[in-house]
């Protein structure tokens, strides 16, 4: 799996803007990054909120796996 993190600009705002439909090519699975201990504040709804650290999994389908791993 790959990690990923948040971009963020020089005011540290977080980068990021939705993505249109038509832009769209596939679901990808982002769970959050753990170290020694997991923020209490994290809930199913708020992970991507207060996590800045992600996996990102290849596995999620053959599709995506062979998109992100035979370049």
């Amino acid at each position: 799996m790959f990690v990923m993190k948040h971009a963020h600009r020089h005011d540290q705002s977080l980068m990021g803007d939705v993505v249109p439909l038509v832009q769209l090519c596939s679901l990808v699975e982002l769970p959050p990054l753990f170290g020694e201990n997991a923020d209490n504040r994290l809930m199913k709804g708020s992970s991507l909120e207060y996590s800045t650290h992600f996996w990102l999994d290849k596995y999620f389908d053959k599709e995506f796996f062979y998109a992100v791993t035979l370049q």
